[in-house]
């Protein structure tokens, strides 16, 4: 059941996301990713990149947590390009990345107890808007041909969502195979 969310207020969440009683998967995949050096970047850029990009994540995921535990559900963090590093003029963004990484890692260890499965997805440069804006505003070209189409990141998350033995994949990184 699809839900409309604002990611920069996650402490208001929906009641029907309060209502559920039972929740198989849930997919964390948005991300602010404005690019501006540190000198240049007020707070609530900060504020505003942590709370869509890791606080709402660690919030919803919070809330739905007796669900997730009753169903021996899935939590997927879709998080950057595999081995995101420190990238000039894009702090805010590498630095909510890295906390959205040791979220997932700390959640692991913290519910696999309860059977809910946790990992982090790390799909390469997606042929999304997020992508073409972000390459252009580091002045580097944007080809959607030579990007992961958004469909394959997609099939490659529900086959997560579909594994139901006691597998656990804690980390998954996609890549474009070479043609």
């Amino acid at each position: 059941m699809p839900l409309a969310l604002d990611l920069s207020r996650p402490f208001e969440p929906p009641a029907k996301l309060l209502e559920l009683d039972r929740v198989d998967g849930l997919v964390h995949c948005a991300a602010i990713a404005e690019v501006a050096r540190i000198a240049g970047t007020p707070v609530a850029l900060w504020q505003e990149t942590l709370m869509v990009n890791v606080v709402a994540a660690a919030e919803l995921t919070r809330v739905l947590l007796p669900a997730l535990r009753i169903a021996s559900g899935h939590v997927l963090l879709v998080n950057a390009a595999p081995g995101v590093r420190a990238i000039p003029g894009w702090s805010a963004y590498c630095a909510s990345k890295a906390a959205l990484r040791e979220l997932a890692d700390c959640l692991r260890l913290e519910e696999s107890p309860h059977g809910v499965k946790v990992a982090s997805v790390y799909p390469p440069g997606t042929a999304t808007n997020l992508l073409r804006t972000v390459r252009g505003r580091f002045g580097r070209p944007y080809d959607p041909a030579q990007c992961l189409q958004p469909e394959v990141v997609a099939r490659r998350i529900v086959d997560l969502l579909e594994v139901v033995d006691h597998t656990v994949l804690t980390e998954v990184i996609i890549a474009r195979s070479k043609d």
